[in-house]
């Protein structure tokens, strides 16, 4: 038996997406445009899309985590959901029957996607931003000496501290 099969078909996740996304009615992604007809299907699952007012055609999938990606949005999704509760990729990897190194990505895409959501909602109006340059020394760094300004072999950047400031 299929992991996955106690989660709804791939239609009905698309449904729900659908109504995630566009509460409101359909909004094309790149011109934020409302004037928006159906052109047709995408896959026999994803309805696809022609703005009015930019030309250009989308479907339910562009423009977010899912896009480009040919794994069902049902297993990304049950992947979301395993998230939660903190089950590791190689678990969740073995779960899907699918291989670590898609899991992998998959989960990183998820992760950076929160991530930068969480960012982007804490961080309103005017933000400041703050860089630091720490020198952790050069011991053990063969060849390196002060004089070359480099904060470390790695190419790593400097530090960065942000704070949204009440306009």
């Amino acid at each position: 038996m299929d992991i996955v099969s106690f989660m709804p078909d791939e239609g009905e996740c698309i449904g729900v997406l659908r109504r995630i996304r566009w509460p409101d009615g359909t909004v094309c992604p790149h011109c934020s445009s409302m004037n928006v007809i159906r052109s047709g299907r995408h896959l026999d699952f994803y309805q696809r899309y022609r703005c009015k007012g930019c030309g250009r055609i989308f479907n339910d999938k562009t423009g977010t985590v899912f896009e480009g990606s040919r794994i069902p949005i049902r297993v990304w999704f049950f992947t979301s959901l395993m998230l939660q509760y903190k089950v590791s990729v190689l678990e969740l990897s073995k779960t899907l029957k699918m291989y670590y190194d898609a899991t992998y990505r998959m989960v990183k895409k998820l992760r950076e996607s929160i991530y930068l959501n969480q960012i982007r909602g804490r961080l309103r109006g005017i933000v400041e931003i703050d860089e630091t340059y720490v020198t952790a020394g050069l011991k053990g760094k063969r060849g390196l000496s002060i004089l070359e300004g480099r904060v470390s072999e790695s190419g790593g950047g400097a530090p960065t501290s942000m704070i949204s400031r009440p306009s």
